[in-house]
């Protein structure tokens, strides 16, 4: 089995292959020749360019937001051709570097998951486009959110580190990040993640000279006391680039190391997406569910009735990915213009809240002669689209395929 973990930034790529010590950190930067058609990644890249035998591209993680685009050698590349350009040859140089050395062998499927920091539902739904366009072919493709990577890297830690509230700071060029995850102590087994984007901007320019490593020295002080300001953890880990040197930082790490246990890990998610790959190919998951900004926070529900039996058909349960590929119910109304369906919190007490979607514009029929096809999709963790298509039912009673769409919140008020 080959499992493949990959973070995606717009400053630099982190690619863990088989096992967390083939773990490499590349500069997100693609370079093609002038007079070839040879493209180079990361370092390659740069060094190439100082030569001036090749054209330099950077930030392909924005330009691939933005849907933008790059003229080199008179030749106009869209940023999706760029990244797919980018991402192959990482595969092929992450290869290159683990060729020779020793390899585990498990049973299971090939499987790649990459991480990027930024849940935005387009940018997701783009770049899972993408993946699997490059890769479904050689590999059982995912994507996921940094929060949940950070989730996984934690769960496969010795339990002592996450019995209580877990915090985790990511120092990356330009970049302060918190994440905190939390695991449930009851019955229900679930682990709460979440992520959140810190004001203070940092450079890694300026911990070139004396005074800015003084200057971002504070700047991280000051930070863990506003974060960690009545916080019990039983661990907090630092991640990122920035912090590859803690000793840069001594008055932080006086504050930080406190009264708890402090982990470093500079390719936290890139590991924690391999250690995802390694469940994905076993056909496994994560012994409890997973509630952050990739996965949603509801089960999902319509009442059906089989053989004289009511009994809830499950449409999308908690923890699953929004990401995740729905197929198309059929159903046959009993006697009713409406559907009611069921979202059930499952981090909450109460007994969920119902919403009932009317379909009272479609062609009035007897009793059972109205088939109709139920589509899910999610826009995100916090609401589900719903298509219901009128499909009559057979020659007897043609279909007018109209279709009604609504949306459903999955969490906070109505």
């Amino acid at each position: 089995m080959k499992v493949i973990g990959i973070a995606l930034s717009d400053e630099y790529t982190d690619i863990s292959l088989y096992r967390e010590e083939y773990t490499y950190r590349f500069p997100t930067l693609l370079s093609r020749e002038r007079k070839g058609d040879r493209f180079y990644i990361g370092e390659e890249a740069y060094k190439k360019n100082l030569d001036g035998g090749v054209i330099l591209v950077d930030k392909l993680l924005s330009l691939f937001k933005k849907k933008g685009s790059a003229t080199i050698s008179e030749t106009c590349y869209d940023a999706k051709e760029l990244l797919g350009i980018f991402l192959e040859n990482l595969l092929l140089e992450g290869e290159r570097r683990v060729q020779g050395r020793e390899i585990p062998e498990e049973e299971g499927k090939d499987t790649l998951v990459l991480s990027v920091r930024d849940a935005d539902v387009e940018l997701m739904s783009s770049l899972n486009e993408l993946v699997k366009e490059k890769f479904s072919g050689q590999y059982a493709v995912q994507l996921i959110s940094h929060t949940e990577s950070f989730s996984h890297y934690i769960l496969r830690q010795d339990k002592k580190l996450y019995n209580r509230q877990v915090g985790m700071l990511e120092f990356s060029s330009q970049v302060l990040h918190y994440y905190e995850m939390q695991v449930s102590k009851g019955t229900k087994k679930y682990a709460i993640s979440v992520s959140e984007a810190q004001p203070d901007a940092l450079s890694f320019g300026i911990l070139e000279d004396p005074r800015g490593r003084r200057m971002t020295d504070q700047v991280l002080s000051g930070l863990c006391d506003r974060l960690t300001k009545s916080k019990v953890y039983s661990a907090f880990f630092l991640s990122g680039k920035g912090f590859e040197n803690t000793e840069l930082f001594p008055e932080f790490m006086k504050k930080i190391v406190r009264g708890r246990r402090v982990c470093v890990e500079s390719f936290l998610f890139s590991i924690g997406a391999l250690y995802y790959g390694r469940l994905l190919g076993k056909g496994e998951e994560e012994e409890c569910l997973l509630l952050c900004d990739t996965r949603i926070g509801a089960d999902i529900s319509i009442k059906v009735t089989k053989k004289e039996r009511d009994f809830p058909l499950y449409l999308a349960h908690a923890g699953d990915s929004w990401l995740k590929e729905t197929e198309d119910i059929r159903l046959l109304l009993e006697n009713q213009d409406y559907i009611d369906f069921q979202v059930q919190d499952v981090s909450a007490t109460n007994r969920g809240k119902q919403y009932r979607m009317s379909l009272t514009s479609f062609p009035k029929r007897e009793r059972r002669c109205t088939k109709v096809s139920l589509r899910t999709s999610f826009h995100g963790n916090a609401v589900a689209g719903i298509e219901i298509t009128d499909l009559g039912f057979g020659d007897l009673w043609k279909g007018s395929f109209q279709s009604i769409k609504e949306t459903i919140p999955l969490k906070g008020k109505e």
